[in-house]
Order: structure tokens, then C-alpha cells, then sequence
């Protein structure tokens, strides 16, 4: 048998492991990193889902346009049937990928949203480290619940969401 191998790491396996768990600022730069690198992928999926639909669009009027064509000029309507049914199929491919490019859209909103509260985290606690004694640790705890609240409604609203 053959040792399973090893794959090469990734950029962001890489970022990660280097990070030191004790420094809260760096491994929280770290996500904001990482949810660039999301935030580009879904960006350039959902502009070339976008672009295949307008193309898929374009060829399904071309379609509907040639069957009205056939038809106004009583040509073969066995020619008509068969580009309008194509005009039909393309028609529901470009529906599909516009539903798709809503979908990413949709994405992209709630990455901002996240990417914004990290930002926040990241002020917060940066204002945290430039308090001293009691008074740093309970706001630092403060901060902490907040963001458990933030994260247990936002867990309520994805749940509500795919319920739907």
C-alpha cells in the first residue's frame, strides 16, 4: 500500500499555522485576510456567471427572434418549433445563471457585514489594549460577550433563513 501524500499547503494553511494564538490582533488580520481572499473568489464567480447569462440572454432572443422570423415568412414550422424550444432552453440557462449571480451577490452582502463587525472587534480591542488593570479585563470580557451575541443572532438569522 501507498502512503497517502500530502498535499501542498495553501496560502491561507500557510497564514494560519504562522500565527501566534496569544497575539489577538495579528489572528484577527488574519481573517480580515482571508475573508479578502473569499470575498475576490465569489466576486469573480459571480461576474462570470453574470457574463454567461447575458451571453445565454442574447443567444436565446437570437433563438425566439429566427422562430418569429420562420414563422412571419411561413417558412418550415417544424424550424420555428425547434428555435423556439431552443430560445426556451436558453432562456432558462440564463435564469439560472442570473439566480446564481443573485445568489453570490447575496454573499458578497453578508461578507461586507462580516468583514465591517471584524473591523469593529479589531478597534475595540485595540482600545482595550491601551487600557490597564480591571478596568481593561472587564471591557476586554465585555467585548467578548458581544461577540458571542452577535455571532448566537447571527446564527438565529442563518437558521431562519434556510428554514425559509
Amino acid at each position: 500500500m501507498s502512503e497517502p501524500q500530502a498535499h501542498p499547503e495553501t496560502h491561507t494553511q500557510k497564514l494560519v499555522a504562522s500565527l501566534d494564538p496569544t497575539k489577538i490582533q495579528e489572528v484577527a488580520a488574519s481573517q480580515v485576510v482571508i475573508s479578502d481572499i473569499y470575498y475576490k473568489n465569489v466576486l469573480q464567480h459571480s461576474q462570470r456567471l453574470f457574463r454567461w447569462a447575458l451571453i445565454a440572454a442574447g443567444t436565446g432572443l437570437i433563438f425566439f427572434l429566427v422562430a418569429v422570423a420562420l414563422l412571419l415568412f411561413r417558412e418550415s414550422i417544424n424550424g420555428a418549433l425547434i428555435c423556439l424550444a431552443s430560445g426556451g432552453v436558453m432562456q432558462a440557462i440564463a435564469m439560472l445563471n442570473f439566480y446564481l449571480y443573485g445568489r453570490g451577490f447575496s454573499q458578497l452582502r453578508d461578507f461586507h457585514e462580516r468583514l465591517d463587525r471584524t473591523q469593529q472587534y479589531l478597534l475595540a480591542n485595540s482600545i482595550c489594549e491601551n487600557l490597564k488593570g480591571d478596568v481593561k479585563q472587564a471591557t476586554q470580557i465585555e467585548l467578548i460577550r458581544g461577540m458571542m451575541r452577535s455571532l448566537a443572532r447571527q446564527e438565529e438569522k442563518t437558521e431562519k433563513n434556510t428554514a425559509k
